[in-house]
Parts: C-alpha cells; sequence; structure tokens
C-alpha cells in the first residue's frame, strides 16, 4: 500500500536516531477503567468525567467540541443526533458501550440522545483507525464509552432544571469491600422543547410570509437505568457483570415550515455484558478477557397522519437483537534490552436479527433480517529504543453473512491493515503516523431497503472500502513561569472512500442505494490547551476539512453535503476558591443540504441551498456550597441565534439552566 510505504519513509530514519538516543520511559497501561488500553500511535482523544461532571451538557453536546467530529442534530433538546467523523457518514463510525457495538445492521447509525452521560466514567475518540482491541473496523473512526466500575463507597446526585421545561435528576452509588464491589446509576431527562424558531413558511423567495413560531410535538422524556457488580478472584482473575436499560418517548415535529402534530418516535434498549479477566500465572505477562454480551432494542415510529412523510401514514415497530462472544489475549513478554513488545488478538462474533412489523399492514411485514459477523485481528506494538519509538503493525480479517427472509445470503470477506508509528523526537515533542485500509459492509436498508420510496442496492451492493493516512505532532511545554501547562497537537489526514454507497434519486418519488464511486476528504486538525497561573485554563479546537465527491454522478466535484468545511470550539475558564466562571465558543461554517444543492448552490442564490454557518456563545458559573454541594448556572446560545441543522430542522436558541450537585461522602 502506498500509504504503509509513506509512513516507513517518514519514520524508519527516525528509528535510526531514536537508537542513538537516551532510552525515554514508556507508559503503557492495560486493564478496565483507568488502566484501559489505548492506541498510542493514532489520534485519540479521551474526554474524562472529571471533565463534564459539573457542567450542564450532553454527550453531542461534548463530542462536538473535539476536533474532527461533527454532529448533526434533528431538532436539538434530547432529538435524534448523530455524530460523524473527518467527513464520514453517520454509519460509517462505530459506537461502542464497553467494547458492545450499537450501531445497528439495520442502519441509520447511532442516536446521541440515547446516551447517558451519568454514568460514564471516560469517552474514547478514536478518529484515524479503530484499535484492535474493539471487534469493528470503520472507515470513519470509532468511539468507546467506557462506564463507571465502583470506586470506594461514594454517591452522587443532582437535580437540574431549565428553559422550555428542561429536568434532569440523576444519581450513583457504588460500593467496594475487601474482594467484591457494586455501582448503580439512574438518569432522568425531559423536557417539553417548546423553542421559539423563525419559520420561512417553505418559501424562501417570499419574505412575507416569514415569522416566528413555537415548536409544536417536542416533548421527550427519557430514562436510563445501570447496574454493574464484579468480584476479584483468587488467582489474579475478576469477574464482572453489568446490565443497563434505557427508554425513551418523544414527539416528532418534523422540518421548520411543516410541523406535525401526532407523530411520535420510541426506543427502549437492554444491554447485558459479562467479563472473565485472567492473568495466566504460567505465562508471564498474559492477560485474558473472555466478554459475552446481549442487546435486545426496540425502536417504534407512528405518524398515521402522514405529516412528516408527506402523506402516507406509519405505524411501524423494529425490533432488534444482538449477542456475541469475544476473546481477547493480551501479552507483554519480558523486555529484552531496549525493546519489549505488547501483542493482542482478539477473536469476536456477532449475531444480530432484526424483525420489522407493520401495524398498519400486517401481510406485509418484511419479516426478519439475519446477520452474523466473525473478526479477527491481531497486533504488536512494539517499543523501541527504551520506548522513544513505537511500531504498530496490525491486520483485521472479517467475514460477514446477511440474509432476509428467503433471499439468497449476501456475504463477503476482507483483510484489512494498518502501519502506526510514533517517534519520541524529545522528552515532550512526539511525532506520529498512520495508513492502512478498513471497509464498511452495507446495512440491511442499503440491501434489501423496501420501505415506501426507499429501495435497496440488491446483493450486487458492495461493500464501502476505505484508506486512512495520518500524520500528526504533539508538544507539551514544560512548566515555565505563570504557565503550567502548554499543549499543542497539529494533524493531517486524507480519507479516500471507494464503491461510496448513496441513495441515488431514481424517480421523482424513489431512491435506490447504490455504489456511485469515490469521495476524498483532506484535511488539518489543531488542538492547544493553556493553563496559566494554577487556576486559569483554556482549549481550543481546529478542524479545516474539503470533502469531494468524485462519484460518477452528476455531483462530482462538489462538496459532500452536510460537511462544512471549518468548523471551531474554543473554552476558557477560571478556577478559585469562590468559585468557577467559564466560557465557550463555537463556529460551524455553512454547508449543504443535499447532493443537488452542492452543486448548483455556488450561484448568487447559494444561501437557499444551503445549511447557514452560526457562532455560538456559552457561559456559565459553579460556586461550591461547602464540602458536598455545589451550584452550577449555565447559559447556552447567550445571544439567542436561531439557525437550522439538516435540511431545516430548528434549533432552539437561548437555554438558561441551574443545577445542584451533591457528592457523598
Amino acid at each position: 500500500m502506498r500509504g504503509v510505504a509513506l509512513a516507513a519513509a517518514l519514520l524508519l530514519p527516525a528509528l535510526a536516531r531514536a537508537a542513538a538516543g537516551e532510552p525515554a520511559e514508556t507508559v503503557r497501561v492495560e486493564g478496565e477503567g483507568e488502566k484501559a488500553p489505548t492506541d498510542l500511535t493514532g489520534p485519540v482523544t479521551i474526554i474524562r468525567a472529571s471533565d463534564f461532571a459539573s457542567r450542564i451538557t450532553t454527550l453531542a453536546e461534548l463530542l462536538e467540541e473535539s476536533a474532527g467530529l461533527r454532529v448533526r442534530s434533528y431538532g436539538g433538546l434530547g432529538a435524534f443526533a448523530t455524530v460523524s467523523m473527518r467527513g464520514s457518514t453517520a454509519e460509517q463510525v462505530d459506537v461502542y458501550v464497553d467494547g458492545v457495538l450499537l450501531n445497528p445492521a439495520l442502519g441509520g447509525g447511532v442516536s446521541l440522545g440515547d446516551l447517558s452521560l451519568n454514568n460514564v466514567e471516560a469517552i474514547e475518540i478514536y478518529r484515524g483507525f479503530t484499535p484492535s482491541y474493539l471487534p469493528g473496523g470503520s472507515i470513519g473512526g470509532a468511539i468507546n464509552i467506557r462506564t463507571k466500575i465502583a470506586n470506594g463507597t461514594t454517591g452522587t446526585s443532582s437535580l437540574s432544571y431549565g428553559s422550555y421545561g428542561t429536568t434532569e435528576a440523576s444519581g450513583a452509588a457504588s460500593r467496594r469491600g475487601r474482594r467484591a464491589d457494586g455501582l448503580v446509576s439512574l438518569d432522568l431527562l425531559g423536557s417539553s422543547g417548546d423553542f421559539t424558531f423563525y419559520d420561512n413558511n417553505g418559501t424562501p423567495l417570499e419574505g412575507e410570509d416569514d415569522g416566528f413560531e413555537t415548536r409544536r410535538n417536542n416533548r421527550f422524556w427519557t430514562a436510563d437505568l445501570a447496574g454493574r457488580a464484579g468480584v476479584d478472584l483468587d488467582g489474579g482473575g475478576r469477574f464482572d457483570l453489568q446490565a443497563g436499560f434505557t427508554r425513551r418517548r418523544q414527539g416528532v415535529p418534523g422540518i421548520d415550515a411543516f410541523q406535525s402534530e401526532s407523530a411520535r418516535s420510541g426506543m427502549s434498549r437492554a444491554l447485558v455484558k459479562a467479563r472473565l479477566s485472567r492473568d495466566l500465572a504460567a505465562v508471564e505477562g498474559l492477560r485474558l478477557d473472555f466478554d459475552a454480551w446481549y442487546t435486545r432494542t426496540t425502536q417504534e415510529f407512528t405518524d398515521r397522519s402522514g405529516d412528516t412523510t408527506g402523506g402516507p401514514s406509519i405505524d411501524t415497530e423494529h425490533l432488534i437483537e444482538a449477542a456475541g462472544p469475544s476473546a481477547l489475549m493480551r501479552w507483554h513478554p519480558r523486555s529484552s534490552g531496549r525493546s519489549s513488545h505488547y501483542f493482542s488478538v482478539l477473536a469476536a462474533a456477532r449475531r444480530e436479527t432484526a424483525r420489522l412489523t407493520d401495524h398498519l399492514n400486517p401481510a406485509g411485514d418484511d419479516g426478519r433480517a439475519m446477520r452474523f459477523t466473525g473478526a479477527l485481528s491481531i497486533e504488536d506494538e512494539i517499543h523501541l529504543a527504551g520506548g522513544r519509538f513505537i511500531l504498530t503493525p496490525s491486520a483485521r480479517w472479517t467475514r460477514l453473512s446477511s440474509r432476509f427472509r428467503s433471499r439468497e445470503d449476501v456475504g463477503d470477506s476482507r483483510l484489512t491493515g494498518r502501519l502506526g508509528a510514533a517517534w519520541l523526537i524529545r522528552p515532550r515533542l512526539s511525532l506520529r503516523a498512520s495508513a492502512g485500509r478498513f471497509y464498511r459492509e452495507p446495512s440491511f436498508l442499503e440491501i434489501f431497503g423496501n420501505e415506501g420510496s426507499v429501495t435497496g442496492g440488491g446483493p450486487d451492493l458492495r461493500p464501502e472500502a476505505g484508506s486512512n493516512y495520518d500524520l500528526g505532532l504533539s508538544w507539551d511545554a514544560a512548566p515555565s513561569g505563570p504557565a503550567d501547562r502548554v499543549h499543542i497537537e497539529a494533524s493531517a489526514f486524507l480519507r479516500q472512500v471507494d464503491d461510496l454507497i448513496q441513495f441515488v434519486l431514481t424517480s421523482q418519488s424513489r431512491v435506490t442505494a447504490a455504489n456511485t464511486g469515490r469521495a476524498v476528504v483532506t484535511g488539518a486538525e489543531l488542538s492547544a490547551g493553556l493553563g496559566l497561573f494554577g487556576w486559569f485554563h483554556g482549549s481550543l479546537d481546529y478542524t479545516w476539512q474539503v470533502a469531494r465527491d468524485r462519484s460518477d454522478t452528476f455531483a462530482r466535484g462538489g462538496d459532500l453535503p452536510g460537511r462544512p468545511r471549518h468548523d471551531l470550539s474554543a473554552r476558557a475558564g477560571v478556577t478559585r476558591p469562590w468559585g468557577h466562571p467559564y466560557y465557550g465558543f463555537t463556529y460551524l461554517g455553512p454547508s449543504y443540504f443535499d447532493a443537488a444543492a452542492a452543486t448548483v448552490g455556488g450561484g448568487s442564490g447559494r444561501d437557499l441551498y444551503r445549511v447557514p454557518g452560526r457562532y455560538l456563545h456559552d457561559v456559565g458559573f459553579t460556586r461550591p456550597l461547602g464540602s458536598r454541594f455545589e451550584m452550577t448556572l449555565e447559559v447556552d446560545n447567550i445571544f439567542n441565534v436561531l439557525t437550522v441543522d439538516v435540511v431545516r430542522y430548528p434549533l432552539p436558541g437561548r437555554l438558561v439552566q441551574a443545577k445542584l450537585r451533591m457528592t457523598l461522602p
């Protein structure tokens, strides 16, 4: 592969120079929680619970602040929202909870609004490649959400209330004994969502009928309950059992000019996972993790009036079940000389079924779809020159088979690989690079789709294949004078996708999934952090990217829809004994609604064809109230900017919220 050769050409000379230098300390951690493995040669961002514990925020808002990530919201305030990375689609990003993949084979991506932050310990964002210890190998990167584990006998609770009747109550308690521990958490969130937005009445060329409207049928509530228990076994082993249940109900108001009064959606998801971990005394440095998990998800949508569909009535229910085992072996043999290895092998299987029920036409039910996926990945993380140089070759083999009712099986197998490298040029200056290929199998909808105006591409639809190239430089300055922290990280990336799957308009009322060709995304990311005087801290994340459509369609040469070229997020705050004031700023550049808009939107009427850019300002203040309580007041979008996202779904304006948080003991 050209990318592998490029990475080798860049970094092998560095190996020779590093070998002549002094040994440097190697930091490598493994296991659960704070000891969880991470990728040392790729672009990784880790958001820890301590970073957002006092804030009034959501998972979608946190991810929006990270470099390279773009969140698409279908209405704000708990609405369906998805995330993409570096110009990918939402379906090209794998989302995990403790290593369990949430992306449904049915398609559509993962809704961030269904994931609570109450039980989250850390959010790992892999912007380039999925690490080998996760079972998937997506094109668009991966997000792994690690839930909390018991850490002593503690308890937390919080209550917040704000604009539009937005209310959240949450609590968590944990206890740790000599050998056993347990944790339970509960989060309840709801809002009426009746914010004001500007409505052009569906006539962008006529201003006489424009005006302000109130968002209707936008109420939602969600409940999330999670528990976890573990016991330390004799001989260095551990057994963990965790379970979670999430339930959500919400109105679906539709786009700005044509609000629905009665459309509703619902989701319920149950997740159970068991893990047995063992350190084998017979083989030094060998650790085995055996996992078994099961998820059951129900998705409901009702629109009998046809307000959101343009006429047809809908009342459907999707039942999705998935289960599978996995085994991860990590071996760190005794170091020999100036080199050491962290060798890992993962074997995983996943069986998923989806049953589609149409309550208005039971005879027309599409029945059950099934997909089986098997994966085997091997990686060797090689530390050379006393840890100053790291080389990470890895390979992944994936086999999948899909079936829909009595139709023939659709199967495929692929071997993909990656080469990553990192060089510690100086104790606080490092260079990293990676190159490789991955792919994404089509969803059930893309292959077998037969839902009104949407049809699938059939068994001949090919998986999307992708190449990723990444080069980054990171520098942390030594504390000096008033500066106690200075961090700068810059990355350049290139992503190429072959056999891109898109829904192509085949008539005025029908779209069909098809392999349309290629897409190329180039870009750069900049992240910076600053700490002064021990009490001031600030951060900045900026992404520039150009996502070009190279497919064999009329859109060739235009920007891919929904991919803004500029995305900036900045935060600054002060931490003093009397409180913690903070400020946040985000800028998201304009993007086009769809491929047609991106093609014709360069003329004088371009604003009619694109989602406008937006500048948003947030402020907040947290004040401790004794040793156990703290109060937070936060105002998002302080200038009440009214804008839209994802094809005219209005976003809320100013949002004022207050939160009281208690910690025990």
